[in-house]
């Protein structure tokens, strides 16, 4: 299962010009803007509070509003009944930490993973600049490949989409989540919420070995200071194997191992896909104990209604969270 990519042919080794990035980097720009404004950036500032709230004014009292707003100082002074009112303080940083590592690559019925995974990154990155979020981009394989630090402005979306646009090109390396998530501990003091794009094949997710607790617990440490999602990167012919007759199949991330898998049987079928399940559970279990919220993204579907549902979900549980405290 942990790559048929080297079968996929994906363009990976066409390097664009600057020019050709520039023009692809405004043509994404464009595009991410269009798609990610008005109700999907309202879903991402909803599923994304801000750190606090702020006072703003006090306006007088209506009947249905909440009593426990009642501005009980003004009140003191007047004798007449104003609320408080509040606006969200929207200082807050998306990190997209995005996945390059040869697996990536992989793709066959819609673009590739890496190419999924630029794509949601872009909307993410516009929906996070119509609130007026400060955003940055981390690539990684077997450890951090290229870094853009947080910032703001349209130069600066550029040189994010350009880089993103560079990430949907999957490179030869591995995965090795541990080291990365380390580093971005190290180098993200502050609060931030953090994306990461990856199909997440790194057997040290599922292990029990010195490796697997360390990535165990970088991922911890980095979930318990910042809001950490995974964006789960899946192809359907990582779930379910087609009747194909007799295939060769290659691991992207290890050279050289090959196998061969008899699609035509029912059983490999089955026995295909029961593994798939288990480890999909697996892994969904471990990102849960260690504080991690998942979206899964698929090639086959448009990121944008994906996130836009997960956006949806998110705020309904904060809200029912929130309900259910009072």
């Amino acid at each position: 299962m942990a790559g048929a990519g080297p079968l996929l042919r994906t363009g990976s080794d066409f390097a664009p010009t600057a020019a050709e990035l520039a023009r692809a980097a405004r043509g994404l720009q464009i595009r991410s803007r269009r798609e990610a404004g008005g109700a999907f950036a309202g879903g991402y500032r909803s599923a994304f509070r801000g750190g606090g709230l702020e006072f703003e004014e006090s306006r007088p009292y209506v009947p249905g509003d909440d009593v426990r707003a009642i501005d009980w100082n003004v009140f003191a002074r007047s004798g007449a009944l104003f609320v408080k009112r509040y606006r969200e303080e929207r200082d807050q940083t998306l990190l997209l930490v995005v996945d390059v590592s040869a697996s990536m690559a992989f793709g066959t019925t819609g673009p590739s993973k890496a190419a999924l995974a630029a794509r949601s990154g872009a909307l993410l990155a516009a929906a996070a600049a119509a609130v007026g979020d400060r955003v940055g981009l981390l690539r990684f394989d077997q450890g951090v490949v290229s870094e853009l630090p947080p910032g703001r402005g349209e130069a600066h979306g550029l040189r994010v989409l350009r880089a993103l646009i560079e990430a949907g090109r999957a490179g030869p390396g591995g995965t090795a989540l541990g080291p990365v998530l380390e580093a971005l501990y190290e180098r993200m003091p502050r609060r931030a919420i953090v994306f990461l794009l990856s199909d997440l094949r790194d057997a040290a997710l599922l292990g029990s070995d010195s490796a697997a607790r360390r990535t165990g617990a970088a991922l911890a440490a980095l979930a318990r200071r910042h809001d950490v999602v995974a964006g789960w990167i899946r192809d359907p012919r990582e779930l379910a194997l087609p009747e194909a007759g007799t295939l060769r199949l290659a691991d992207s991330e290890a050279p050289g191992r090959t196998w061969l898998l008899r699609t035509g049987s029912r059983r490999v079928r089955e026995r295909y896909a029961l593994a798939a399940r288990i480890e999909e559970q697996q892994l969904a279990r471990r990102l849960a104990s260690e504080g991690v919220d998942r979206v899964t993204l698929s090639t086959e579907a448009d990121p944008l209604r994906t996130l836009g549902r997960f956006f949806a979900r998110r705020a309904a549980m904060r809200t029912f969270g929130r309900a259910r405290r009072r």
